[in-house]
């Protein structure tokens, strides 16, 4: 999972500095440095404003690339906060650690039980 996501990350931040750079390139000097910077700044919500997209299409990838930077903090958050295993001790083995929908265990096969709030 996790090399899916930085996989989908370096894609849209090569991708959209690759767009940038042909939506903006005759803007500044450096056009592919500035549409990189454009683009991490915006993708990270941190949005300094020195460098923006004024045209309407430009404006309307802008906002793709808020709403996709958004959308990787929250994938982020929830990583972190929501736990991936929870501790359920199997009878069988004694391995402690299993998914929150586990009906098994992976190590030895036998059938756990694991208590949920019932949401």
């Amino acid at each position: 999972m996790i090399a899916t996501i930085n996989l989908f990350v370096f894609v849209m931040v090569t991708s959209a500095s690759s767009l940038v750079f042909f939506i903006d390139k005759e803007a500044t000097a450096t056009p592919f440095i500035d549409a990189m910077y454009f683009t991490v700044a915006t993708l990270t919500t941190t949005g300094y404003g020195d460098i923006t997209l004024d045209s309407p299409g430009g404006k309307l990838f802008s906002i793709c690339v808020m709403v996709g930077g958004v959308a990787l903090f929250v994938q982020l958050a929830q990583a972190i906060i929501k736990p991936q295993k929870v501790r359920h001790k199997c009878d069988n083995c004694g391995l402690l650690r299993h998914d929150p929908d586990a009906v098994h265990c992976k190590h030895c096969g036998a059938t756990i039980c694991i208590e949920t709030d019932g949401a």
